[in-house]
């Protein structure tokens, strides 16, 4: 593969990246390095957990000792907490909390109109106070998840108190005709039931197996509005099995359907294709040159979020990632920021695996 050495230097440097946004405090970390407002200054719980898989997927020897390992565990731990109306034993950033009951706040009056719109339209409109409870559920998973990443498991159990007929009368609730939002829920139960020993797994499997599509390989009831929406939400339920260790239902349909629907948007949007095609790739040898192909324009995509100057990515394109769960965290300048910057090392290393240029030096991390 021509100019490999170049991805392998920017793999490499983007430990330079994540030590320039780097707190004082051990484990804390700026989601990026300029534009920041006073939350992006303050939420730390979030972009810790980027950079821990970073560090992962990076592979550095000091990384690895158990003694440095131990520490970032019960830094992450530290967050594990009971505060209502959350579930309890949640991972909760108390800067998050402030944010809210500020906007809450502010947003009454709106918050009201949401209340009322949804008495009489099917759309939901969350309110901040259900905003809230959503981004600390991602939040938690995305912890807990975190954490079985590098062997550890959270300090005290999540419970989910749900029954196995409970969790499948969840699951068929949902409006799988957009499965990128449907499947990130069956994604967390998967997470969910691998970390916290719940016997879940032979439940999501069989209910799964009745979305999947035979023409497009992917996992919806009613045919999505777009082919975005397709291979995202594919990805969101291939992501669910990996952490059960089960295989794509029809990998080649897959592969077919994203050789037919290339994407078209910039950004790191690309991520989730990526990840469709490399999990495919994995399982099956069909169309291999084409698909390696594919990946490798990717991968020049790829590099125009690169800022040499910083040796990281930006989320999108000439600007940094403003948002994170609904928090207002930078001005979006023309930097790098720690989230597109994990996604994009993300990409690369599946991109350059798939294409036999690594191994094992460099690994990869379970959405």
């Amino acid at each position: 593969m021509k100019n490999s050495s170049k991805y392998i230097d920017i793999i490499e440097n983007t430990f330079i990246f994540l030590k320039s946004v780097e707190k004082d405090s051990e484990f804390e970390y700026y989601p990026s390095t300029k534009g920041l407002t006073k939350y992006g200054e303050n939420i730390n719980l979030g972009f810790s957990t980027y950079a821990l898989k970073i560090l992962y997927m990076l592979n550095k020897k000091e990384f690895n000792e158990k003694n440095h390992l131990d520490k970032w565990a019960n830094y992450i731990n530290s967050y594990q907490k009971s505060i209502k109306p959350f579930p309890t034993n949640s991972f909760i950033d108390n800067v998050m909390i402030d944010f809210y009951k500020n906007k809450n706040l502010q947003s009454f009056t709106k918050d009201k109109v949401k209340i009322i719109l949804n008495g009489f339209t099917s759309k939901t409109f969350d309110t901040s106070k259900e905003k809230l409870k959503k981004a600390v559920n991602a939040e938690t998973k995305q912890a807990i998840s975190t954490l079985k990443q590098i062997g550890y498991k959270s300090k005290l159990p999540f419970p989910i108190n749900l029954t196995r007929e409970e969790v499948l009368d969840s699951l068929n609730s949902l409006n799988w005709s957009t499965p990128w939002t449907s499947g990130a829920q069956f994604s967390s139960f998967c997470v969910y039931s691998k970390t916290q020993d719940l016997d879940y797994s032979d439940t999501l499997t069989k209910f799964i197996s009745g979305l999947v599509d035979e023409n497009t390989g992917s996992y919806f009831n009613k045919y999505p509005n777009n082919s975005r929406e397709i291979i995202n939400g594919a990805m969101k339920v291939i992501s669910g099995l990996d952490w059960l260790d089960e295989e794509i239902h029809y990998p080649d349909k897959l592969i077919d359907f994203c050789l037919q629907n290339k994407p078209v948007e910039e950004g790191c949007d690309i991520v989730d294709f990526v990840y469709v095609l490399f999990k495919c790739s994995q399982q099956s040898d069909y169309k291999r040159n084409e698909v390696n192909n594919l990946l490798m324009n990717i991968l020049k995509t790829l590099e125009k979020l690169y800022k040499l100057e910083e040796r990281g990515f930006s989320y999108f394109n000439n600007k940094s990632q403003t948002h994170y769960y609904g928090v207002h965290i930078t001005q979006g300048e023309n930097s790098a920021d720690i989230h597109g910057t994990l996604l994009c090392l993300w990409a690369i290393i599946m991109i350059l695996k798939n294409n036999h240029v690594i191994d094992n030096e460099y690994r990869l991390i379970k959405p």
